[in-house]
């Protein structure tokens, strides 16, 4: 082989590796990038759940207290005169709120049917 081919082959091989270099330095950036959106789009939806987990929380004792605070308004209102409707009122009250909780939950964890083809 003549230098002069040697030396084109070279300056070839060169221009090549310059341009795998920058491709990898590229895809690096779009990788790095990527992920940093990732990791933000993962950190708001942490923050999101906690808020709402929090929140339900807060949400559920106050329906506790408000469903303790009807019942001793019903007793006190009928313990004078009819003590046991009062308390089968309360008792049927609960009741009900069980009920309204396991039917909900059900609606909330059952799996979700396919229509056909899918």
């Amino acid at each position: 082989m003549s230098e002069s081919r040697i030396g084109d082959l070279a300056e070839r091989a060169a221009a090549l590796l310059g341009a795998i270099g920058r491709l990898s330095g590229l895809l690096s950036g779009i990788v790095g990038e990527r992920t940093a959106r990732l990791v933000s789009a993962f950190r708001l939806e942490v923050r999101r759940v906690a808020a709402t987990f929090a929140l339900a929380l807060a949400a559920a004792a106050f329906v506790i207290a408000a469903a303790a605070f009807v019942a001793v308004a019903v007793l006190a209102a009928l313990w004078a005169t009819h003590p046991v409707l009062g308390a089968g009122l309360v008792a049927g009250g609960f009741a009900l709120l069980a009920i309204i909780a396991v039917l909900m939950m059900r609606s909330a964890t059952r799996p979700v049917e396919r229509g056909p083809g899918t």
